[in-house]
């Protein structure tokens, strides 16, 4: 056994007090959750809940119709699959082998709706002011009934053949018999019907805006409010074997912004998504991040009839003509997942105040939607310690706005680019996942990068870097670097930089990929000097406002430091002496400033001061900790000055990286000695009286003078010249009327630094 030596703990704490604690040490930045990782870009790559990259299904675009906007699909017998699109009012049809073709296009431009009918022929409802279509496997196509309503949201076939239309923008559910006569089944008080499916007990299920209620219907037209979410509409719905009831609930958190899909723009720009805040939490209707908890059947609530709004269109607005231009811009806002159980007990099962849910669906246990960020494709999982989030994959630059599960597949239909994308069971053999841009704050020397995985035998996973000085990757940042292949650490060859991405390659084979949970970059920030930003210097009563130039030590990299400012000023009072005799007023010197340092060093500060006639600066005071220094009025004489102020970053850094800046302030003067009062001459004449005083500054400029007759009564007076400003002052005193006998005038003047000096004359009236 290896011998150990213990050292007593306070012998310990001595030699860790004697090593300096640098502010400027090495950074990690690490990823390793679930919401880190949803902040980078996935292409081909899943992220769990438990925070592990894996590739995700194998992802194929099987279909593109050249069109803007897929609203709506449904799956047809054999294998086949219908889309309706947006603009143009088409709907295409996919065979079993994924060949397409336009088999209807309707006079009006939207179809918000799809459903297959038990005579195996496709139903398509159109908006605005559209109608119900019959479209036969053959293609004959023809006006099955007309609502007369502005919107179909929904179409939805009960067991006895009978068509349910969801509408807007009255709010109501009407009832198609197969003969094509309907009549309104259902009028909820609510604008719109946005979404219709039946419950294992063949009730209808039927979600609304602007109140997000979720209505329970019996095939007798008995309506029940189930839930009401807190958001305002429930876009979609979805059951399972078990009775489980899904909602998705979404509503927009742009001022003005129409909730739903998409918005109409002009411009080619695609909006990009905000990170996104998602957590699997559990409430009735509640958005806080709590734990997953069951609550309570909520209680049905009688909703009120909400105002009609022209024009308002929850999910897309299809006020647009043909020849429109795409939508380009996505209406991110709110959404939430709720999950009613069979006993009533409602749950919130996901949130996001920045990311919407359009498509859902079931398969099996799992539920599957899909939501407006990049484009997440989610699978959530029960399990017995609560529901496991998965993001399967992600559509990047297409919305996806519906999901249909069938058989092992998934089909998504997207718009901003129409597109039909199959979600395979079979892992895919190569994936991508692209980090956040990490902003280091300053430029950075990258130290090494690591990661934690599990890599089956004949898989691969590869990393790399890249790094500029802008916020987003450019043609100025630096090329991919790697790869790298050693995880405990490689070191980063990407050059010194503000900003810097990873990136991960997977490899995958026979169904198998690498599992990536944990990666690490290391970085340590360039040392900064310390930023002065202003000096302030007080001495008597002089109030200047100066510029001063900071002097930057050598930089090994770059630094820009602003001038700072220099101001003198002062707040200090003086006490008037009328005894006669003169006034010797001392002003402390007051030195002040105010400084920072970037790397949020500890700033040690050192004074220097030099008069004008002096060649070399002399300490005041080093190693100072404080923002403020006094100097006594009698330290120094009279005359001119500077004072130079050094910043150092010394008590956190190491010799050979400390930094240091300094600032010089503009010449002020020190001033102790008050004016000279003479009296040049007097004159009596009778009851009148002319007396002439000098007054005289040795330092600073005269700025004011008052003349008194006796019992301390002052009154202000103007030099022979008019103004009150130089060194060297007369002034004439006329009084008149004096009564006979002794007569003291005295004459008091202030210099710019704050001293007084004051003179007299004696006159006697006979």
């Amino acid at each position: 056994m290896t011998d150990r030596k213990f050292f007593p703990a306070w012998l310990l704490a001595i030699a860790f007090c004697a090593i300096p604690l640098y502010a400027t040490h090495t950074e990690f930045w690490r990823t390793s959750s679930f919401k880190g990782f949803l902040k980078g870009n996935l292409q081909g790559v899943s992220v769990s809940m438990d925070g592990e990259l894996t590739l995700a299904p194998e992802t194929r675009a099987i279909f593109n119709p050249d069109e803007t906007v897929a609203l709506s699909v449904v799956a047809g017998r054999n294998g086949s699959l219908y889309i309706g699109t947006g603009h143009q009012g088409k709907v295409f049809e996919l065979d079993s082998d994924r060949h397409g073709r336009l088999i209807f296009q309707a006079p009006e431009p939207e179809i918000l709706a799809l459903a297959i009918g038990p005579d195996h022929a496709l139903y398509v409802g159109s908006s605005p002011e559209g109608k119900i279509y019959r479209v036969t496997p053959r293609g004959k196509s023809s006006v099955f009934y007309d609502p007369k309503v502005k919107y179909i949201w929904a179409l939805a076939f009960d067991p006895e053949g009978r068509l349910y239309v969801g509408t807007g923008d009255r709010g109501e559910i009407l009832q198609v018999d197969r003969d094509g006569k309907g009549r309104v089944f259902f009028a909820s008080n609510q604008t719109h019907i946005m979404c219709l499916t039946f419950d294992r007990s063949g009730n209808l299920l039927a979600g609304s805006e602007p109140n997000g209620l979720i209505y329970r219907i019996s095939p007798q037209g008995k309506a029940f409010v189930l839930y009401q979410a807190n958001l305002p509409e429930i876009h979609a719905l979805a059951t399972d074997a078990q009775g489980r009831i899904y909602a998705a609930a979404l509503g927009n958190n742009v001022p003005g912004a129409v909730p739903g899909y998409v918005l109409p723009s002009t411009s080619p720009t695609l909006v990009s998504s905000p990170a996104t805040t998602v957590t699997v939490v559990a409430s009735a209707g509640n958005m806080a991040d709590d734990p997953v908890k069951t609550q309570q059947p909520q209680q049905p609530q009688q909703p009120q009839r909400a105002p009609q709004r022209p024009g308002r269109t929850p999910s897309v607005n299809p006020n647009v003509s043909a020849g429109v231009q795409p939508y380009h811009q996505y209406a991110l806002g709110r959404g939430a997942l709720i999950e009613i159980l069979p006993n009533y007990t409602a749950q919130t099962l996901w949130t996001s105040n920045n990311e919407s849910i359009f498509g859902l669906a079931t398969r099996g246990s799992d539920v599957l939607f899909s939501t407006d960020a990049n484009g997440h494709i989610f699978d959530l999982k029960p399990s017995p310690d609560g529901p496991k989030l998965t993001l399967l994959t992600e559509t990047r630059e297409s919305l996806p706005t519906r999901i249909l599960p069938e058989g092992s597949d998934l089909f998504v239909a997207t718009s901003n680019i129409a597109k039909l994308i199959q979600i395979g069971t079979t892992t895919g053999t190569e994936g991508t996942y692209e980090s956040q841009v990490k902003d280091a704050g300053f430029i950075s020397h990258w130290g090494e990068i690591s990661w934690r995985a599990e890599v089956p035998a004949h898989c691969g996973l590869q990393f790399y870097t890249r790094s500029g000085n802008s916020a987003r990757p450019d043609n100025t940042w630096s090329d991919w670097a790697g790869p790298y292949t050693n995880p405990p650490g490689s070191a980063i060859q990407s050059p010194p930089a503000r900003y810097v991405q990873w990136k991960a390659v997977f490899h995958g084979l026979d169904g198998q990929s690498p599992s990536l949970v944990e990666v690490s970059l290391a970085y340590l920030n360039q040392n900064l000097p310390p930023e002065i930003r202003n000096l302030t210097i007080t001495a008597g009563n002089e109030r200047t406002s100066l510029s001063g130039i900071p002097i930057i030590s050598s930089n090994p990299v770059m630094t820009v430091t602003p001038i700072s400012t220099v101001t003198t000023s002062a707040n200090s009072p003086t006490v008037y002496d009328t005894s006669g005799g003169q006034v010797v007023s001392k002003h402390p010197i007051y030195v002040s400033w105010q400084a920072e340092d970037p790397n949020r060093d500890q700033i040690t500060y050192s004074l220097y001061i030099k008069s004008a006639d002096e060649q070399q600066w002399h300490l005041l005071k080093g190693n100072l900790r404080d923002t403020n220094f006094t100097l006594e009025p009698d330290s120094l004489a009279d005359g001119e000055y500077q004072i130079r102020l050094v910043a150092s970053d010394e008590a956190s850094n190491p010799p050979d990286r400390a930094l240091k800046t300094e600032l010089v302030s503009a010449p002020f003067w020190v001033d102790n000695t008050p004016p000279v009062i003479q009296t040049i001459s007097h004159q009596v004449d009778g009851r009148t009286a002319v007396i002439r005083f000098q007054a005289l500054s040795k330092v600073s400029p005269l700025e004011k003078a008052e003349v008194s007759t006796g019992e301390d009564h002052w009154k202000e007076i103007l030099s022979d010249d008019g103004i009150v400003d130089s060194q060297r002052e007369t002034f004439t005193v006329r009084l008149q009327g004096l009564a006979p006998g002794e007569h003291v005038i005295s004459l008091r003047a202030y210099d710019t630094a704050g001293n007084i000096g004051i003179g007299k004359a004696v006159i006697e009236v006979r």
